[in-house]
């Protein structure tokens, strides 16, 4: 599995700059690649959000080896449920 944190921009285009991810990352203690998606030309929200249909953060999308969307909603504040919907994810469920 590989995890990484993609920072989209929809507000705040100012402040939410290609060096602000990996800042959050490190503050929470999250060690995993940092990427950065800015609005796309002419839109109001990233490339990827518009791609995905992403509505917010933090959001989770779960994409599987085929490259299905197995996952993509409104990241649950409860880490445990996230993690196992993962975990069906992982086993084809």
């Amino acid at each position: 599995m590989v995890v990484f944190h993609l920072q989209t921009v929809w507000e705040g285009t100012h402040t939410n700059t290609p060096e602000r991810g990996p800042k959050e990352t490190d503050k929470f203690g999250v060690r995993v690649p940092v990427g950065f998606d800015a609005h796309a030309e002419g839109g109001r929200t990233s490339t990827f959000m518009q791609r995905y249909g992403t509505g917010g953060t933090p959001w989770t999308i779960v994409i599987d080896k085929k490259g299905k969307v197995r996952i993509n909603e409104v990241t649950p504040p409860d880490a445990d449920a996230l993690i196992k919907k993962i975990d069906k994810v992982r086993k084809g469920r």
